[in-house]
């Protein structure tokens, strides 16, 4: 306990100097930025330090162990190792969510309550038996459960299934905005972010990525708060935009109409009724609760309490960003409302033009590259009586990075923006690289094909595993992004559809089977799965719920059918088959049992 103690005072001293430093770097280029400093330069600073900062972390995070590689020691404070756990998802909202608030005031809600419920059951139901049960990975963990290897290899395909479209999705989202703000070309860009990730992941493994994600979400935190803060206190004395964009909202009158939202890449953002939208907060939930990159990072946890104190501080980071969300998209309405709507063409803000001709913005269903091509498109009665908010349509992606832009703040602080976006979603692609490296070589090369390989053998297997799925990973950014975001935002679905059930009655259920468990997977997930691929490559409309909703249930949702279905398949395959024998529910038992020692072997060594 006391090294535990002393280990969370070194790093609070570290992460400490590290967040003083970069507020004071910022603040020292918003000095030279009103000297003259031009923005290419202001944005290239603020992003190579920061990424430079990252990659250095993890070159120093270096192992030559495994329990390091795999579980950083299992030595982490329950503060930190909430940060990284926070920023291994942080991508998508960060990006995304204050879009969706925008575009429907429910739909970000739902969103909201699926992500922080999530990682409340991930405290509740599975953090501190997961850290009990001594495993490596979430197959592991079923694997010592169940006592059959089976279930770890149709677990490792779940964990690669859920888990492969979310790094790749990462990775777009850092290669799109590092090309955006650094006017780099796409494929210049993806090369870019797959270097910076193996500095961070392939020496250090969970190390690496615990300790530069505590980095990223420090910095995430930061770039959402401080625009939002500056413009709380600059329009309405006060600084705490959470509770001032209700101001913003009244002043920003949607009577005459709203503004229109583009489908955005990080988050779903049109086309959910009533339905879809509690389907949707269901799904993040139970997918929350059950996505190996997250139940994984609590066996980085000393002891069982502070992997249930990880999910706490991993719900509370989450919840600023979750909290700041709606503020970002209320004020970006008001700045809207107040600087184009009604204005006459002439007196456009820049901004229109420069996201028009990004593509990140539609007028009148047309690019706004100019005063004159607004003007065709939507009429010539427009110069003079301006815009109406249904001529003008977002890329929801673009509320929260192009919040400092539409609101008239420094452009140090769109620079800002653009680097938590980036450290969010390079948190988010660690730590699933990590997670499918470490289940390729544990789960199915060290404990199915090679159980006498050598410590050494093992992690450079782990590290071969790690660079060729990175390379696939950055190879689907490029060359399918549009795929990687559509399999992305469903995700959360298939983990809950293959892990939930399992995980929830393995633990709390002593009945529970291994033929039960691994059928309950292979429905639940290949159910799941199957109407995820069919809706996204349009070879089947989403299925309709008769007097719940006739637009049928989106893939985002698509969990739906999956979770309550391999509840109902584990429990009537365990009812059915063989009672697990005494030694599986003593393991049970150990694993329920509330005392802070490790009782299974640590499966690290």
């Amino acid at each position: 306990m006391a090294q535990a103690t002393e280990e969370a005072r070194r790093l609070g001293k570290v992460y400490g100097l590290l967040a003083t430093a970069f507020v004071l770097f910022v603040f020292v280029i918003t000095m030279l930025a009103q000297f003259g400093l031009p923005e290419p330069v202001t944005a290239f600073l603020i992003v190579l330090i920061t990424v430079v900062t990252y990659a250095v972390i993890g070159l120093t995070s270096r192992t030559l162990s495994l329990a390091g590689f795999y579980l950083a020691d299992r030595a982490v404070p329950a503060g930190f190792n909430g940060m990284a756990t926070a920023t291994a998802i942080l991508a998508f909202p960060f990006v995304g969510l204050a879009g969706a608030f925008l575009a429907d005031r429910l739909l970000g809600l739902a969103i909201a309550v699926g992500l922080l419920a999530g990682f409340a059951l991930l405290a509740v139901l599975v953090a501190p038996y997961y850290r009990k049960s001594g495993g490596v990975t979430l197959p592991d963990f079923l694997a010592v459960r169940f006592g059959n290897p089976m279930v770890r290899i149709v677990a490792a395909i779940v964990l690669i299934a859920a888990t492969l479209p979310l790094l790749a999705a990462a990775m777009a989202i850092a290669g799109n905005v590092a090309a955006s703000v650094l006017n780099l070309s796409p494929g210049t860009a993806a090369i870019a972010v797959l270097v910076v990730l193996l500095l961070i992941t392939l020496l250090g493994g969970m190390r690496g990525t615990t300790y530069s994600g505590g980095a990223q979400a420090i910095v995430a935190i930061l770039a959402i708060l401080a625009p939002a803060i500056l413009l709380s206190v600059q329009e309405y004395g006060f600084p705490v935009p959470q509770v001032t964009f209700g101001y913003a909202m009244e002043e920003a009158d949607p009577a005459g109409g709203v503004i229109g939202i583009l489908a955005g890449n990080a988050l779903p953002v049109a086309g959910l009724d009533g339905f879809n939208m509690l389907a949707l907060a269901l799904c993040l939930a139970a997918g929350v609760a059950s996505f190996p990159h997250l139940v994984a990072r609590f066996g980085a946890a000393s002891g069982a309490g502070q992997a249930r104190l990880t999910a706490g501080w991993a719900l509370a980071v989450t919840g600023i960003v979750v909290a700041t969300a709606p503020a970002i998209a209320a004020f970006v309405q008001f700045a809207i409302f107040r600087d184009v709507i009604g204005v006459e063409l002439a007196d456009l803000p820049q901004w229109v033009f420069d996201h028009g001709r990004a593509g990140m913005l539609i007028v009148c269903g047309e690019a706004p590259v100019s005063a004159a091509a607004i003007g065709t498109a939507c009429g010539s009665g427009t110069v003079i009586n301006g815009l109406t908010p249904a001529d003008i349509a977002l890329d929801a992606d673009l509320v929260t990075l192009g919040f400092a832009d539409i609101t008239g703040l420094p452009y140090v602080l769109t620079a800002l923006i653009a680097t938590g976006a980036i450290g969010a979603a390079l948190g988010t692609a660690a730590a699933t690289l990590t997670t499918i490296a470490s289940s390729l070589g544990n789960d199915l090369f060290s404990r199915l094909f090679a159980r006498r390989a050598s410590a050494g053998r093992r992690l450079i297997v782990t590290r071969f595993a790690l660079l060729a799925v990175a390379a696939l990973a950055a190879w689907i950014a490029l060359r399918r992004p549009d795929a990687a975001f559509a399999y992305a935002i469903a995700s959360p679905s298939i983990a809950a559809a293959g892990f939930f059930p399992a995980l929830v009655l393995g633990v709390f259920w002593k009945r529970t089977t291994f033929w039960g468990a691994l059928l309950g997977m292979v429905a639940g997930a290949g159910v799941t799965a199957a109407y995820v691929a069919l809706v996204v490559s349009g070879g089947l409309p989403p299925m309709p719920v008769p007097g719940l909703t006739d637009a049928g249930v989106s893939a985002a949702a698509s969990g739906l059918f999956g979770v309550p279905l391999g509840f109902v398949v584990t429990i009537a395959v365990s009812l059915v088959t063989k009672a697990p024998s005494l030694a599986r529910r003593e393991v049970t038992d150990a694993i329920r049992r509330p005392s802070p020692d490790p009782i299974l072997e640590d499966h690290a060594t």
